[in-house]
């Protein structure tokens, strides 16, 4: 457009009539209905937000110092009369220190969106096609975040949001009801009068239909659909942890057994290891035994083997002093006979 709109920056709020002239063109330029007005006025005041600080990065902040100079090179898509007005509001100590607040608050940010310029809207339109329902808050913040090279809370929080769903009974694990909550439950609570991963401008009522006027009925009737919801979660959960409960017991008592065979086995292998000991020690007692009788046995009989060495060498000499004495007799006998 080239009506002066986009150049009027020196407020920090569109014009009114400005945001109306706007409007109508938008409805000239498409089919919405006015029903579609809040969430495209926030849309056009982001880009006017977008405007004034791509203008202040280019044509201010590098030649803040130099004032004359900014003075005298007014950017070209801004009226003259506005500019001076516009260096004098970025140089006031008050619109620095603000600067200053708001660029720490958007480092503290954590967890960016990482679709590029594709908003939050059209995501869950794609994923309401690619799944054929609408997804939850938990579903489009996980395809939002996730990626090749997430940082470390964004890959725990999604890691503990998987998790969480799995703690889930599988009759609840695609409710969206019970998503929101485990969604809220991680990253806490919604602010009044906003709602994440619903787009720009997107707050309770407009997704859940609530109002603030709803009668007493109308309160009782939400309140009664909620309670019988987390009623039949509960019981959901109450189902199956029973079932897990019944599992886990089978299978303690299942080890148990196993553990008792297995002590029953290794007492008789050490039983049977303490008799074999006890046999190889008796083998052992009496090879010792035997083998003391036998020496014994073998000195005795080396003893009786010298007494009959000894008596036949008596027996021997006896026999050769005979022998020797008839022989001398014999010589004495001759004698006299000569």
């Amino acid at each position: 457009m080239n009506n002066g709109v986009f150049r009027r920056i020196e407020n920090d709020d569109m014009p009114e009539g400005s945001k109306e002239r706007f409007w109508e063109d938008i409805k000239r330029n498409t089919n919405i209905d006015d029903t579609c007005k809040k969430v495209q006025m926030i849309r056009v005041s982001k880009l006017w937000r977008n405007w004034k600080s791509k203008v202040k990065s280019m044509y201010f902040t590098p030649y803040r110092r130099h004032r004359s100079w900014l003075l005298a090179h007014c950017p070209a898509r801004v009226e003259e009369d506005q500019w001076p007005i516009l260096v004098d509001y970025w140089s006031s100590e008050d619109v620095k220190k603000q600067s200053k607040i708001n660029s720490k608050n958007r480092k503290k940010q954590k967890m960016p969106h990482r679709t590029g310029r594709k908003d939050h809207v059209n995501l869950r339109e794609e994923l309401r096609i690619k799944t054929g329902k609408e997804p939850s808050k938990l579903d489009v913040f996980i395809h939002s975040r996730q990626g090749k090279q997430m940082d470390e809370l964004t890959s725990q929080t999604i890691a503990t949001m998987n998790e969480e769903i799995q703690k889930l009974p599988e009759t609840s694990r695609d409710d969206n009801f019970v998503k929101d909550i485990l969604y809220e439950n991680i990253l806490g609570p919604e602010k009044p009068g906003r709602l994440r991963t619903y787009g720009v401008g997107a707050t309770p009522k407009d997704v859940y239909r609530m109002s603030n006027n709803m009668n007493a009925g109308q309160k009782k009737a939400f309140e009664d659909a909620v309670n019988e919801k987390v009623e039949i979660i509960r019981g959901e959960l109450r189902e199956e942890m029973n079932s897990k409960l019944a599992d886990f017991k089978e299978e303690l008592i299942a080890q148990f057994e196993a553990r008792m065979r297995a002590s029953t086995c290794d007492l008789a292998s050490l039983q049977r290891r303490e008799m074999n000991a006890a046999k190889q020690s008796q083998i052992s007692d009496s090879l010792e035994v035997g083998d003391r009788m036998n020496r014994e046995v073998g000195t005795n009989d080396a003893e009786i083997n010298k007494c009959e060495m000894n008596k036949k060498v008596s027996s021997i000499a006896d026999i050769l002093e005979n022998h020797h004495t008839k022989k001398k007799r014999s010589r004495t006998t001759c004698k006299r006979l000569a």
